[in-house]
């Protein structure tokens, strides 16, 4: 399959507004709407919650900016202006993010704000963490995509989808078919949105949902890996057909945290509960 890319959707002198851009503000404005509307369930004010929202929004964009910048030392060497230079190329805008950076940052500047301020952490959690797979499913479908960026592997497979060669996928790859990697992540990610709703009935302890949500992304993220395309810089290993790169190491961390901490609260509420019963 051919695929057109779209990642301009409006030029005007210097200026153009990307898909991935676009993509990403219509993410968080949908997410904020919901949050705001979830935030009244558990009995937390919604302007907490527009707040606390830009706080992860300006924390999430930093992070996935120097996570990316990490990996591409060589890129800004000598230039280290354009780490943060609006103005590049003769546009405007700043181009490379890796979100697994703005995840880890978005959730320690989250924890620091809401100790700064005394409000409980997990609560804000809980209403937060959901729409962060709306958003995901949003961005890697709207953005990713038709930006061309966040490509998969070479397959034979009949999904691989032929970049046109003025993307990067297409310059790397010129008329090889690749794996749709950023469909398959925009999937889990819808998928995932309506599933932590859904298993939110069984919300029993603060920080539930919030467990929930990067205990299955550490998994959705590691299986979109194992399609998507990643420079030698950031692979680490291979174990027979396992892919393991740098990210890993942050989902791995994301993973055992998360289940760690849904066991501990399970095995509380069970205390609890027996307790209640003598």
């Amino acid at each position: 399959m051919n695929k057109q890319m779209l990642p301009v959707l409006i030029k005007i002198g210097a200026f153009e507004l990307r898909s991935y851009g676009a993509a990403l503000a219509l993410s968080m404005l949908i997410g904020i709407a919901i949050a705001m509307k979830r935030a009244r369930r558990f009995e937390i004010r919604p302007d907490i919650i527009m707040d606390f929202s830009v706080v992860i929004m300006i924390a999430s964009i930093v992070g996935s900016r120097l996570w990316y910048v990490v990996y591409h030392l060589d890129e800004f060497r000598g230039q280290w202006f354009n780490v943060i230079n609006p103005l590049q190329n003769g546009v405007i805008g700043i181009a490379g993010l890796s979100m697994v950076g703005g995840i880890v940052l978005a959730i320690v500047s989250a924890f620091g704000y809401a100790g700064m301020k005394k409000l409980n952490f997990l609560t804000l959690g809980d209403i937060m963490a959901p729409v962060f797979l709306l958003g995901a499913g949003i961005v890697r479908l709207g953005g990713c995509y038709l930006n061309g960026c966040c490509f998969g592997r070479p397959t034979d497979s009949v999904l691989g989808i032929v970049f046109p060669p003025e993307g990067v996928a297409g310059s790397i790859f010129p008329g090889v078919p690749l794996w749709p990697a950023q469909l398959f992540a925009s999937a889990l990610g819808f998928l995932g949105f309506g599933l932590a709703l859904w298993l939110e009935r069984y919300h029993r302890f603060r920080g539930f949902t919030f467990a929930i949500v990067f205990l299955y992304y550490s998994i959705d993220r590691f299986i979109v890996d194992q399609f998507r395309y990643y420079e030698s810089a950031q692979e680490l290993a291979s174990l027979g057909l396992i892919k393991i790169n740098a990210n890993h190491m942050l989902l791995l961390g994301l993973f055992v945290i998360s289940s760690v901490f849904l066991i501990w609260g399970w095995s509380k509420e069970r205390r609890m509960g027996n307790d209640t019963n003598q």
